[in-house]
């Protein structure tokens, strides 16, 4: 299982959007990244205990690290909307990342299939995923199970 912060800093280094790296888009691509392994290896690739929180997966634990770890910054910012946003920042750009060969494999992919969508489609993306079509508002997201269920569907 890779640790949260060498996640966070892999994609920090390697979208190719970072200005799109905002806490949400960071944060629901950890969460493509665990379903992803937990579908082709039964396990996801964090220890993140995911919630189903008003429409799709979230967890306050890569903001909270992105705060408090001196290799990222947290940028408030507005969209070209005039919304408000805070963007993940991978300050340390020589910060070691400790992946397997596999958990950059998945990267990878959540990298290459989300790097041309814009937010909205990004967006659909996520809330199109089985355990969130499959679960239950306010619960956790067990996908582990997901990943089970999904498979057996065929």
């Amino acid at each position: 299982m890779a640790d949260l912060r060498s996640v966070m800093a892999y994609y920090a280094k390697n979208y190719p959007h970072k200005d799109e790296l905002s806490k949400a888009r960071l944060t629901k691509m950890v969460y493509l990244a665990d379903w992803k392994a937990a579908l082709d290896h039964g396990a996801p690739i964090t220890d993140i205990r995911w919630r189903f929180n008003h429409y799709g997966p979230y967890v306050d634990d890569i903001h909270n690290m992105a705060l408090e770890d001196p290799a990222f910054e947290v940028r408030k910012e507005h969209t070209m909307f005039g919304n408000r946003r805070e963007r993940i920042e991978l300050v340390d750009e020589d910060l070691s990342v400790t992946l397997s060969s596999s958990e950059r494999e998945i990267l990878d992919h959540v990298i290459a299939e989300t790097r041309k969508l814009g937010f909205d489609g990004f967006i659909k993306l996520v809330y199109s995923t089985f355990p969130v079509i499959s679960g239950t508002k306010g619960k956790d997201l067990d996908l582990i199970g997901a990943a089970e269920t999904y498979r057996s569907l065929g």
